[in-house]
Parts: C-alpha cells; structure tokens; sequence
C-alpha cells in the first residue's frame, strides 16, 4: 500500500509540482495551526482557500468533466456555508448535491435523476421539521447513503483499473472522505451529548485531517479517459 501511495504522490509531483507544494503547505500549516491555536481564523482561511485550489486545479486539468467541476464546486459552495455562516442544514444539503454529482461521474450515468433527488431532500426536510425531528440528521442520513455509495464505486472502479492513477485517486479520496464524516457525525454525537465530550478535540482535528487530502484526491478523479484530459498547464 506504502509503494502504490508513494508511486501515485511521485507522479502527481513530476506533472504538477507547483499544486502538490502548494497544497502540503497549506495542509501541515493548518494542522500546526489547529494544534496550537485551535479557532485561530487564519487556520479557516487556508483551509478555505485549499478547497477552492482543487475546484481551480481540476478545472484546469479536467474541464470536460462537467460532472467533478460541479461536485467541486458544490463542495466549495457547502464549505463556504459552512466555514462562514451558520446555515449548518443548507450546507449539508449542498454537499449531499455533490455526492450526487460524485454518483453521476462514477456511475458514468447522466443526472437526469437531479429533480427527483432535489424533491426527496426538500420532502425529508420538510416532515423532519412537521415531525420535531432535527433536519441535519434527516438530511444526514441521506447524505450518508450516498457517501457509502460513492465509496462503493470508487472501490469497483479502483478494481477495474488499478493501474490508472485516477481511479485509485477516486478510491483513496472517499476513503479520507468517509473517514472525515464519520468524525464529523461522532463531533455532532459529543455535541448532543450522546457521546463523551472528551473526544471533541480529536475528532474536530481529525476532521480536516483527513477531509483536505480527500479534495486533493478527488481532484485527481476524473473519468475520462486520458486523450479528453486538459494537459496544458
């Protein structure tokens, strides 16, 4: 595993070196950042900035792909709700319209199912608030069947196609991007009380720990096929 990590990191540094500085630095700064001045808002600044990178990077490498430009920007769209604002619910949703945009690509199937998606969100939203329910676990839940399933087919095309740089970028990015969620829904469990408080700063750390490299990777995801890739840099 090491060796296919390290074969991958190799090539993306020999063909974009300029973006893998930028980005390692932006990353270990935030960490040393969250570590030793936790809330600082310079830290949610990089972090910030990082994200837009890969929605700036992929479309300079991938422009064809409508289907990861959108997810891209999606994520940046429910990052910036989220970083800025406290519109928590609306930034899950936005982020549950990534992952479909993320099911699109992978599935190679067009989105023609986005309306009836849009009408179950606002339909979970609206009983969730009728029933008392909190809406960010309704929508939640959603969101989660979808990360599960993204992961499953980043898991079938890595299969495939193990010697594509791309799809074992697809495979390792919703690996880290299931690992951020589940740190973001044990942070909400520590929130409510329902898990200890004493994981809270871990779990917080752990969050962008994993999720920024997991927006490189998908960065690198693309489906096409290589003669269709942007290659001027």
């Amino acid at each position: 595993m090491f060796k296919t990590w390290w074969r991958d990191y190799k090539k993306l540094l020999d063909t974009d070196r300029r973006w893998v500085a930028i980005w390692l630095l932006a990353y270990f700064t935030f960490l040393i950042l969250d570590i030793f001045k936790p809330g600082y808002q310079g830290s949610a600044l990089l972090k910030y900035v990082g994200i837009f990178s890969c929605t700036v990077y992929a479309y300079q490498r991938s422009r064809k792909d409508t289907a990861l430009i959108l997810a891209l920007l999606l994520t940046f769209l429910a990052d910036t709700i989220l970083v800025w604002t406290d519109w928590e619910v609306f930034g899950v949703i936005i982020f549950s319209f990534a992952q479909f945009m993320h099911i699109s690509r992978q599935a190679d199937r067009p989105p023609k199912a986005l309306f009836g998606f849009s009408i179950i969100l606002i339909l979970c939203y609206a009983f969730a608030r009728m029933l008392g329910f909190a809406s960010i676990y309704a929508i939640g839940m959603i969101y989660a069947v979808e990360i599960i399933i993204n992961v499953g087919l980043s898991v079938q095309r890595y299969k495939k196609h193990k010697r594509n740089v791309h799809a074992r970028c697809g495979f390792y990015g919703f690996a880290c991007f299931i690992a951020c969620d589940t740190c973001v829904g044990l942070r909400h469990l520590a929130l409510d009380g329902a898990a200890p408080a004493i994981i809270l700063p871990l779990v917080s750390f752990l969050v962008w720990f994993f999720y920024f490299p997991s927006q490189v990777l998908l960065a690198n995801s693309t489906t096409l096929p290589a003669k269709l890739q942007n290659k001027t840099r």
